[in-house]
């Protein structure tokens, strides 16, 4: 993947996710039934949200490494 494939992805991603979380984009899971790991829906669909943004700050931490050191190489 392409450093600028992995950045353009990584915007899409927080994008989407500002949506997802903030009206109307919660409208659809903003109930408290069924409950996850003890907490209410909507509250653990926003914690995976910001779960998810770990994990692709962390892909995209890999993928710049890997063009940093290529870069330096040559």
């Amino acid at each position: 993947m392409s450093l600028k494939t992995a950045r353009i992805l990584t915007g899409l991603y927080f994008v989407a996710m500002t949506y997802f979380v903030t009206w109307p984009g919660l409208l659809p899971f903003s109930r408290i039934r069924p409950m996850v790991l003890g907490l209410p829906f909507s509250l653990a669909w926003i914690a995976s949200w910001i779960a998810g943004s770990v994990l692709v700050l962390y892909l995209l931490d890999i993928v710049e490494k890997r063009f940093r050191d290529a870069g330096s190489d040559g």
